[in-house]
């Protein structure tokens, strides 16, 4: 326990460093994935309108087919990542045959335990870890705390990332209705002025006719 414990030590460690988040999720499976030898890592964000839990990165050539066939679940289907991402709370099926929660997935056949932990930052499912192993009975409680802790870090990560990218368009939009107003503002007659905004609209907005 000691030792998982300071390997989720050291994956959060390295999850922290990355500079955005496509890097964040891309570590943070593959880091999981090799530090516990588990068969399949992934992790789902929920979308905007909190309708669907979107496939964000995940490990192997199985991950890289659903990241392009962009796979997803319905919050709170009948699946196990639907289901987390649903209720916020963490689920493990030891044994795949036996629960009816686990929805197969043919790209991975040989998936016989699967356990997902919430995303959470407060109240708000940001999306769920999903892991899962070839061997039935895998994850003991020790594990899934280990799990939740990364899951955790993860998310708060992951809020953080999201409020940076928020930050800088704010910012960005702030300065370029700065500069649109200020070349307005220095034109010596009306039309100059009203030609100059028109034109920092069209170029800010992209469209035909302003």
């Amino acid at each position: 326990q000691i030792d998982k414990i300071q390997t989720a030590a050291e994956i959060a460690r390295d999850i922290s460093s990355a500079l955005n988040l496509d890097e964040l999720l891309l570590k943070a499976v593959n880091l999981i994935h090799e530090r516990f030898s588990f068969y399949h890592a992934s992790i789902f964000l929920v979308d905007p309108n909190e309708k669907y839990a979107v496939i964000r990165e995940a490990t192997g050539e199985a991950g890289a087919q659903m990241k392009r066939s962009g796979h997803k679940l319905a919050v709170g289907s009948k699946s196990i990542v639907g289901f987390v991402a649903g209720q916020g709370e963490p689920l493990v099926v030891n044994d795949v045959t036996k629960d009816a929660t686990h929805l197969p997935n043919p790209m991975l056949p040989d998936t016989r335990a699967e356990a997902a932990i919430p995303l959470k930052v407060g109240d708000r499912i940001l999306g769920a870890l999903d892991v899962q192993s070839t061997v039935p009975y895998s994850f003991s409680p020790s594990d899934i705390n280990t799990l939740q802790t990364l899951a955790d870090q993860l998310a708060i990560a992951v809020n953080n990332t999201e409020l940076f990218a928020e930050t800088q368009e704010h910012l960005s939009q702030h300065r370029l209705l700065h500069h649109i107003t200020t070349s307005a503002a220095s034109g010596t007659t009306l039309e100059e002025a009203l030609n100059s905004a028109v034109k920092g609209l069209q170029v800010t907005l992209g469209g035909d006719r302003v």
